[in-house]
C-alpha cells in the first residue's frame, strides 16, 4: 500500500536520508529532483505556489518511493505540471526503480482527488526511450486512459565507459581547425586544464557567466540576488558529497572558461558552462568541453554525460555527437474525462505554438540588432 502525503518546504527538507536513499536507487537519475538541488531551487526559484507530494511504501513511512513537486495553478479541466525550475534540464521527480509504477499511480490518483480541474500529469523532458516513460506508457496501458507525447527533440550527449571515444565520429577538418586555435592560444600564454570542487572555481564560474552574454541580458546568475545564492548553495551542497566539479581552463592561472558537472548515479550533468568573452576568437568554450570530455569518457563510473542543452546548440551538438529524445509527456489522470483531456492537450498545443512563435520573432530581432550594432560606422574620435 502506498501512503501519499501532502508536505511543505519544510517538511521535505527533514526528510535527509529518506530523501537521498531514493535518489540512490531511483528509476534514472536526476539530480534535479535530489535534495541538494530541489531544496535551494524551492527557497530561491519557485516564485509560484507548488505543492509537494511524497508517496511512502505503507503507512509507517520508513521508505520513500516518490518525491514530487507540481505546479497547482491549473484552469478547469487543465493539466498539473510537474514543477521544473529555470535553472533545471529535468522536471521535479524522483521514482523508486522497483514501485515506480505503484507509485505514479497514487500520485495520479491523489491529483483527481484533491484538484477536481486537473485532467492531466504534465512531465517535460522526458527520454522517449528511458525507463519514465516505459513506466508511463505501462501505467496508461493498465488503466486505459490517454497518454500524449509532444515536442519530440534531440539533445546532445556524450558516451562514457570502455570503448568510449568521442573523437572518432568528429570531422579530421574540424579537428584541425579546433586544434589550431588551441596552438594559437597557446603560442599567447600558458593554457592549463583542471577540475575543481573549491568555493573559488566556483565563483569564477559565476564570474564568467555574469562576463559574457548572458551578463549583458541580465540572465547570468549574479544578476539576482536569489539565483546567485541558489547556485552557490546548490554547487556546495553537490561537492560536499563529491557529486559536483568545476572544469577549468587557465591561461597564465587566470580561468577563462568553467563548466559546472554534476552526478547522479552513472550519469553527469553538464549543467552550466561560461567563458571570457576576450578570448571568443578561440573558442574557449569548446576548448574547455574538449579538454574535460576525455575525462569524462574514461571515468568507470559513468555510462553518459548529458549535456543539458537546448536542441541544435551551436558548440555542444558539434563535439558530443550520442542523442538522448526528449518528449512533454501528458498522462491522463482522470478516465472519464476523454474530451476535456483532450481540450487541454489541444489547448497546451496551441499556447506552445504561440509561445514558438514568440520566442522566434524576439530572437529574430536580438540578430537584427547585433547586425546592426556591427554594421554601424564608429563614432567620430
Amino acid at each position: 500500500m502506498t501512503t501519499i502525503d501532502v508536505c511543505s518546504t519544510s517538511e521535505i527538507e527533514r526528510l535527509g536520508p529518506c530523501w537521498d536513499d531514493l535518489a540512490g536507487r531511483a528509476l534514472e537519475p536526476n539530480p534535479f529532483a535530489e535534495r541538494a538541488f530541489l531544496i535551494p531551487a524551492l527557497r530561491r526559484l519557485s516564485h509560484r505556489k507548488l505543492v509537494l507530494l511524497c508517496a511512502w511504501n505503507g503507512p509507517d513511512r520508513t521508505r520513500l518511493d516518490a518525491i514530487a513537486a507540481l505546479q497547482t495553478s491549473v484552469v478547469p479541466f487543465g493539466v498539473v505540471d510537474v514543477w521544473r525550475s529555470e535553472q533545471a534540464p529535468l522536471a521535479a521527480l524522483l521514482l523508486d526503480r522497483e514501485q515506480a509504477a505503484t507509485a505514479l499511480e497514487a500520485m495520479s490518483g491523489c491529483l483527481a482527488r484533491h484538484w477536481a480541474g486537473a485532467v492531466g500529469l504534465g512531465l517535460a523532458n522526458v527520454d522517449v526511450h528511458g525507463a519514465l516513460a516505459g513506466t508511463l506508457r505501462t501505467l496508461a496501458a493498465k488503466r486505459r486512459v490517454r497518454l500524449d507525447l509532444a515536442n519530440l527533440r534531440p539533445r546532445a550527449a556524450l558516451a562514457c565507459g570502455a570503448g568510449a571515444n568521442f573523437e572518432r565520429p568528429l570531422p579530421g577538418r574540424r579537428r584541425k581547425e579546433w586544434a589550431r586555435l588551441k596552438r594559437r592560444l597557446m603560442e599567447r600564454g600558458r593554457l592549463d586544464f583542471e577540475w575543481s570542487d573549491q568555493p573559488a572555481a566556483i565563483e569564477s564560474l559565476l564570474a564568467l557567466e555574469a562576463a559574457g552574454w548572458k551578463g549583458a541580458r541580465g540572465t547570468a546568475l549574479n544578476a539576482d540576488p536569489e539565483r546567485a545564492a541558489f547556485a552557490r548553495e546548490m554547487l556546495a551542497g553537490f561537492a560536499s558529497q563529491r557529486r559536483m566539479q568545476i572544469a577549468r581552463l587557465l591561461f597564465d592561472g587566470r580561468p577563462i572558461a568553467a563548466g559546472a558537472v554534476l552526478r547522479s548515479q552513472s550519469r553527469a550533468y553538464y549543467w552550466k558552462t561560461a567563458y571570457d568573452p576576450a578570448f571568443v576568437q578561440f573558442s574557449p568554450g569548446l576548448q574547455l568541453t574538449l579538454a574535460m570530455s576525455p575525462d569524462l569518457q574514461a571515468d568507470r563510473r559513468l555510462t553518459l554525460a548529458d549535456s543539458c542543452a537546448d536542441p541544435d546548440h551551436p558548440m555542444i551538438d558539434r563535439i558530443w555527437t550520442k542523442r538522448i529524445d526528449l518528449a512533454d509527456f501528458v498522462l491522463q489522470t482522470t478516465a472519464h474525462a476523454s474530451a476535456a483531456f483532450e481540450l487541454a492537450i489541444c489547448a497546451r498545443r496551441a499556447k506552445a505554438l504561440a509561445g514558438a512563435r514568440v520566442k522566434g520573432l524576439v530572437n529574430r530581432w536580438r540578430r537584427g540588432g547585433a547586425t546592426r550594432r556591427a554594421s554601424a560606422p564608429p563614432p567620430a574620435a
